[in-house]
């Protein structure tokens, strides 16, 4: 079984779809614009590090799958120095 799947399997195992899912990312300071513009869609919660290099970021969305759920992270991986929580 790939991790893909294992983490799809995780996620039926834990949500009844649809339902809301809470993203979790941390995203440098200078890439957070090409964050928002891919989810320009979404309410996003933002707190910037002390040293303002860095925004975490928190994005609450109804998601209708598990299969949502990872086009998401999949989405977010386009921008360069990433970290999913």
């Amino acid at each position: 079984m790939t991790k893909r799947e294992q983490f799809k399997q995780a996620l039926d195992g834990h949500h009844e779809w649809p339902c809301p899912y809470i993203h979790k990312f941390i995203v440098p300071a200078d890439n957070f614009e090409q964050f928002k513009t891919l989810f320009s869609k979404e309410k996003l919660e933002t707190k910037q590090s002390k040293t303002g290099k860095y925004i975490s970021i928190t994005m609450v969305s109804t998601m209708c799958s598990a299969d949502h759920v990872m086009d998401v992270y999949e989405k977010a991986a386009e921008v360069p120095g990433l970290i999913s929580l």
